[in-house]
């Protein structure tokens, strides 16, 4: 965006090159392009001015590396990834009274310490996104084998400095931020994984220390990430498909799901589509606690009841695999396997929910209170178990086709 003193911001694209030689390891030269598409006339529209579809180079920027990754930030700003350093861009010009010439200029504010900077997100330019003056200018920042780790500018000070990082080793594919202080990682191991930062810690080591809350085995290498929907919003949803489900994430002041009797069935938090580079799309979605308590149960239940094929154990399956280790999945549901209980025939749902009802774990004493907040905001806690009823009775096959219904209308 130009100067924000203007009566309307005007919307630019902004891309990131490099040059590439072969006698060097990494680039050593790269430009900055902003590029307005003429659709009103020109930069600055007249009256004498007729609209167009040419794309104009507005100004660009030399720069000492190769340009990895570009995120827009806040008050008109973007962040951009250069070689191993993260860079703080500004655009100045155009405004009123000027000749109508941009200029773009690397700040001084600029953070160094990685291996790679292979990518750089923020939640600036979020539709739901507005930055009040208690919340900070944070960025997550994507190192090759680092890991994430977090970002901070200081308007004050003019400077841009790491306030918390992942200190496991993920050889990164793809991050995004679901909220201000939830992450979401993909790594080349095929695995998903989701971090949470703990700003109002006493401790200083436990604010700088990004904690891992949620483990999942996709099966392909994720290479992108973003906010958004497969299906167009409707006044009951705002949703997604649900490949993988992940109930670490916020999803306070998200959108309710109704059944067809009216009563709240979920409340959506975080949507974020995925690419692989198999060519597969798919999407993960927040949940609040009550709906991640009852999928959870189905999926326990699923995995007992029914033998895969060639006896492969679930579990196993989707247990994150890394470089070194390997931990059990937690904090996902499988959203594949939620949605194939209405594939099944009518005797094994009956045994798959007379599972549930035996386990008597899906659902929560206190429904009211806990439904309206998500594991994953709770500061202190983790995938903890949490207090269920001493009967969970009450539970038929309807109810749980109904459920799954609403999941499959996620698509």
């Amino acid at each position: 965006n130009s100067e924000p003193d203007e009566e309307t911001y005007r919307s630019f694209l902004v891309v990131g090159t490099a040059f590439s030689y072969p006698d060097e390891d990494e680039p050593s030269k790269g430009r900055i392009l902003l590029i307005h598409c003429d659709i009103r006339g020109g930069i600055v529209p007249t009256s004498q001015s007729s609209p167009s579809r040419n794309a104009d180079i507005v100004t660009e920027v030399q720069v000492s590396g190769g340009v990895y990754s570009i995120c827009p930030f806040y008050n008109g700003t973007i962040l951009a990834t250069i070689n191993a350093k993260t860079h703080l861009c500004k655009l100045s010009g155009g405004g009123p009274g000027s000749d109508g010439n941009f200029d773009l200029k690397i700040d001084n504010a600029g953070h160094r310490g990685h291996i790679l900077s292979l990518i750089v997100k923020s939640l600036a330019g979020a539709e739901s996104n507005t930055l009040s003056q208690k919340e900070e200018q944070i960025a997550i920042v994507g190192d090759l084998a680092r890991s994430i780790s977090v970002v901070k500018f200081y308007p004050e000070y003019g400077t841009l400095e790491e306030v918390a990082r992942d200190f496991n080793q993920n050889w990164l594919t793809a991050i995004e931020m679901l909220s201000q202080d939830v992450y979401l990682g993909g790594e080349n191991f095929h695995n998903l994984f989701v971090l949470r930062r703990n700003p109002d810690a006493d401790s200083e080591e436990v604010r700088s220390r990004l904690d891992t809350i949620g483990l999942f085995n996709l099966g392909e290498m994720v290479n992108k990430f973003i906010r958004g929907s497969l299906v167009i919003p409707n006044n009951s949803s705002n949703a997604s498909s649900s490949d993988a489900v992940n109930h670490s994430s916020s999803s306070n002041g998200g959108d309710s799901l109704k059944s067809q009797s009216g009563k709240s069935v979920m409340n959506i938090g975080s949507q974020t589509l995925y690419g692989t580079i198999d060519g597969t799309i798919g999407s993960i979605i927040g949940l609040d606690t009550q709906t991640a308590t009852f999928l959870s149960s189905l999926e326990r239940a699923m995995t007992l009841i029914i033998t895969p094929v060639g006896n492969l154990k679930h579990n196993e399956f989707r247990a994150f695999r890394g470089q070194r280790c390997q931990q059990g999945s937690r904090g996902f549901i499988d959203g594949d396997l939620i949605e194939s209980f209405v594939d099944l025939d009518r005797k094994t749902m009956e045994l798959v929910v007379k599972e549930m009802k035996a386990e008597g774990k899906w659902k929560f004493k206190s429904d009211e209170s806990l439904s309206r907040e998500s594991i994953g905001n709770n500061g202190d806690e983790e995938m903890k178990e949490a207090s269920y009823g001493e009967k969970a009775s009450g539970l038929n096959v309807s109810d749980v086709i109904t459920m799954v219904e609403e999941i499959s209308m996620l698509h």
